[in-house]
């Protein structure tokens, strides 16, 4: 009796081929579910600033801070949940921020820095997901925190002292996003979109002065910035 082939029918080669093909075009065929995106975004500060107060006779009244404009690098990514919607983290490269002086003591300029960190999480709705162009809108939480306050040469000598050094209470509150996404392919996107954040800090500031010792000051800020970011996308 001949020995059994070691290989194949050829039918059956032939369907297990097909059967091959098929699923992986199936898998090929199959919508990208996440994304990530790099880019730019401008931070466009909208403060509002209380008086800076500290121990009786030592801080001159109607001193307010202000905050400089900033481009940063942006990074976000996007987690589809089902059909629109999607969870969106966004964050960027931490920016070290200029603080200017403002109210009466505005002509001072640039008074010191400070690092800000601002990770948010928003749910995101997507209209259009199969089109050219895509509209999405969100709204969650972010949580900005700040390190490395510096206070410069400039503030020190204003207030007397050889030296100080600046904490900023961090902030967990709301943050919503508009965005327009036109689709290259099923893959490559570029995004324009709009943020709103709002953020609340207290600033306090230690001065070392001589004759004295260290003089705590503080300065309650809303900053509430504009954020319109540039980015370039590829869904995975």
């Amino acid at each position: 009796m001949p020995s059994p082939s070691p290989h194949l029918p050829p039918l059956r080669t032939l369907a297990l081929l097909g059967a091959c093909a098929t699923l992986a075009a199936a898998a090929h065929a199959e919508p990208a579910a996440n994304s990530i995106q790099l880019g730019a975004a401008r931070a466009m500060f909208n403060v509002d600033s209380g008086n800076m107060w500290g121990p009786p006779g030592t801080t001159p009244g109607g001193i307010q801070a202000d905050v400089k404009d900033k481009t940063v690098l942006a990074m976000v990514y996007e987690r589809r949940i089902e059909g629109p919607w999607s969870i969106t983290f966004q964050g960027g490269l931490p920016p070290v921020l200029s603080l200017q002086g403002a109210g009466v003591a505005s002509s001072m300029g640039t008074i010191g820095t400070v690092r800000a960190w601002f990770p948010a999480v928003m749910g995101t709705y997507s209209w259009n997901t199969d089109s050219r162009l895509t509209l999405h809108a969100g709204a969650g939480l972010h949580y900005t925190f700040f390190t490395d306050g510096a206070p410069n040469g400039t503030y020190n000598t204003a207030f007397g002292g050889t030296a100080s050094r600046a904490s900023f209470s961090p902030n967990l509150g709301p943050i919503v996003k508009l965005g327009a996404t036109w689709n290259f392919d099923s893959r490559w996107f570029v995004d324009l979109s709009y943020s709103r954040y709002w953020i609340r800090t207290t600033a306090t500031i230690d001065t070392d002065t001589p004759g004295v010792g260290t003089v705590q000051r503080k300065v309650k800020v809303r900053t509430d910035p504009d954020v319109v970011s540039l980015t370039l996308g590829y869904r995975f």
